[in-house]
């Protein structure tokens, strides 16, 4: 018996062995599948700005790397919205559109439907003095930034004509804009080292006045919550910082981080989307937990 035992067990022995190297395979294969499927997903390519496009249900992010239109779904899914886009910048939705800044001082939109190009339209003057950032009222018109002229364009979708809307007056490099229909003005922040300054534009005269001096080193971009209060990020900023809606107080840090460019605002959950230019990647920030918090 002690000598038939062994040898009658020992393929039941062999098996288990084969099995669980079988099984131990299979768990590698299937988690380096995982693995390479979630690396492939990044398709941000040094990423600029998010819009929320509620209609689709969807995040679109504009890519100065390859100036590709990445969407993100609800589960946090990447896929290409339009590859080629030449999105390098600011972008904005106007009803089923999306605008957005291209190099050389292109402005383009697509069809939110489609993906259809609709507009391919170029800013006369040199292409080193590029646009930035895009606003839009209910009227039809666009607001765009152009930090090297110091001046914000206004655009007029429906003849596709321009003028300047803005120019000097205090503004220095301006760059992240936003509009604000209840107080009849857009806000810009200026994209300028050591001394930044938050303006006012009226909608009405454009006359610029000065909202707040900041100390902060050439600052991409602003926003406002649902509340009124203001938000702003930047590459060379060490995180995000907040603004209350009197802009009497000083700028607090909520949210520490690197290379953030242009924050967004997305009243669905109260909540702000970031890129990280430098790491390639976005991140979601819920407000009203009243603690700085790290990237993740």
């Amino acid at each position: 018996m002690h000598i038939i035992a062994p040898i009658l067990s020992q393929p039941c022995v062999d098996n288990r062995i084969k099995a669980k190297v079988y099984l131990g395979v299979s768990l590698f294969l299937i988690c380096l599948t995982f693995t390479l499927a979630a690396q492939a997903q990044n398709l941000l390519d040094e990423p600029q700005k998010i819009v929320v496009d509620a209609g689709h249900d969807r995040l679109l992010v504009s890519n100065f790397g390859n100036g590709a239109i990445v969407q993100i779904d609800n589960m946090d899914n990447q896929t290409y919205f339009i590859e080629n886009a030449g999105f390098v910048d600011g972008l904005d939705i106007v009803g089923n559109t999306v605008f957005g800044v291209g190099h050389a001082r292109k402005l383009y939109a697509y069809d939110l439907d489609t993906g259809e190009r609709v507009l391919d339209f170029h800013f006369e003057g040199s292409d080193e003095d590029y646009l930035s950032s895009v606003t839009s009222d209910l009227a039809g018109h666009l607001f765009i930034s152009c930090p090297a002229l110091h001046t914000i364009y206004k655009f007029s979708i429906s003849d596709q004509s321009y003028q300047v809307f803005a120019q000097g007056n205090g503004l220095n490099r301006p760059n992240g804009i936003l509009l604000e229909k209840e107080n009849n003005r857009i806000v810009v922040i200026d994209d300028s080292p050591d001394s930044s300054i938050i303006h006012a534009i009226s909608l009405s005269d454009a006359t610029v006045s000065t909202l707040a001096t900041t100390s902060f080193d050439r600052p991409d971009g602003i926003v406002r919550d649902g509340s009124g209060e203001y938000y702003i990020g930047g590459y060379y900023l060490p995180g995000l910082y907040k603004i209350d809606a009197d802009f009497s107080k000083q700028p607090e840090m909520i949210f520490k981080g690197s290379h953030m460019v242009y924050p967004t605002y997305d009243p669905r959950d109260h909540s702000l989307l970031i890129t990280y230019y430098g790491s390639n990647g976005w991140d979601r920030i819920m407000l009203g937990t009243g603690t700085v918090v790290d990237e993740r």
